[in-house]
């Protein structure tokens, strides 16, 4: 569930400043404002106009120009945060300008009143950080990162499809084991198991995944099961061994070892940096 911004001056900018926002699993937008500016993609510098968005996939490299004193604003958040539906998963996986397959980054021109707008969502987003505790300021900043990432889609002429590609028999088969997956992965996390209750083989499963998702079944267990996870552990008073025990672990170690694997940082971290 991981979102931010910051502002980056490259002469000026604290190590840790951009570091979150450039881990592998998070979508990065950029705003250059009035000026423009030049930024690092992999090991590059680039040079990027004034009033311009720039969208970076899962996985590509950027840092800030050391030399660079002109600013730029980076907001960035992670599937889990964004998806909160699977029609938001299906739309980000869709959205071709997050795609590393066909972009490295990708510029959009936006008019130049849109700095304003960027100003305003930057302020609402670092509020909504500071009080993520509070339902209300979840859903702002949910609501103001899908728009921005809409709005972007609209410049770039680049809607995806409001679902899943095709609407055959095997995408209706991967729909219902997403749905499976939210219904038992507290308990369920074997392969084996959803494949059982949907009447196919491991293989045919693994195959439908990879070709209609992208990832294997044991790759989508994992994403649902981290997504619940940081749920509890952000949004509820539970002890973070009550969490595990919800999570159907017997032995809160195993869980804090899928957590740090995951995410690279323990249960209680991940609570206190988020409680900031």
């Amino acid at each position: 569930m991981e979102f931010g911004v910051h502002r980056v001056i490259g002469v000026a900018q604290e190590p840790s400043e951009i570091k979150d926002a450039t881990a592998k699993e998070n979508y990065v937008v950029l705003f250059v404002s009035k000026g423009g500016c030049s930024v690092e993609v992999n090991n590059q510098i680039t040079e990027i106009e004034e009033f311009c968005l720039v969208l970076i996939p899962r996985g590509i490299k950027i840092e800030a120009n050391p030399d660079e004193q002109r600013s730029f604003l980076i907001i960035y958040f992670s599937e889990s945060f964004f998806a909160r539906t699977e029609i938001d998963t299906a739309f980000l996986h869709n959205f071709k300008s997050f795609n590393k397959n066909e972009y490295t980054y990708r510029v959009l021109r936006v008019p130049a009143e849109y700095a304003s707008y960027y100003e305003f969502v930057s302020m609402q987003l670092k509020l909504s950080k500071q009080n993520y505790n509070l339902a209300i300021y979840r859903d702002l900043a949910h609501n103001i990162v899908k728009q921005i990432v809409l709005l972007a889609a609209i410049s770039a002429e680049d809607r995806p499809s409001n679902g899943l590609v095709g609407q055959g028999a095997d995408t209706k088969l991967i729909t219902l084991f997403q749905e499976l997956i939210k219904k038992h992965v507290k308990h369920e996390k074997q392969v084996a198991f959803y494949a059982e209750q949907l009447k196919v083989g491991n293989k045919k499963l693994t195959n439908l995944t990879k070709e209609i998702l992208g990832a294997t079944p044991k790759e989508l267990i994992v994403k649902e099961l981290l997504r619940v996870s940081k749920k509890l552990i952000v949004e509820s008073s539970m002890s973070i061994k009550q969490i595990a025990w919800e999570l159907g672990y017997a032995d809160v170690n195993n869980f804090s070892t899928f957590f740090l694997k995951e995410t690279t940082l323990t249960p209680t971290e991940y609570r206190r940096r988020w409680q900031k």
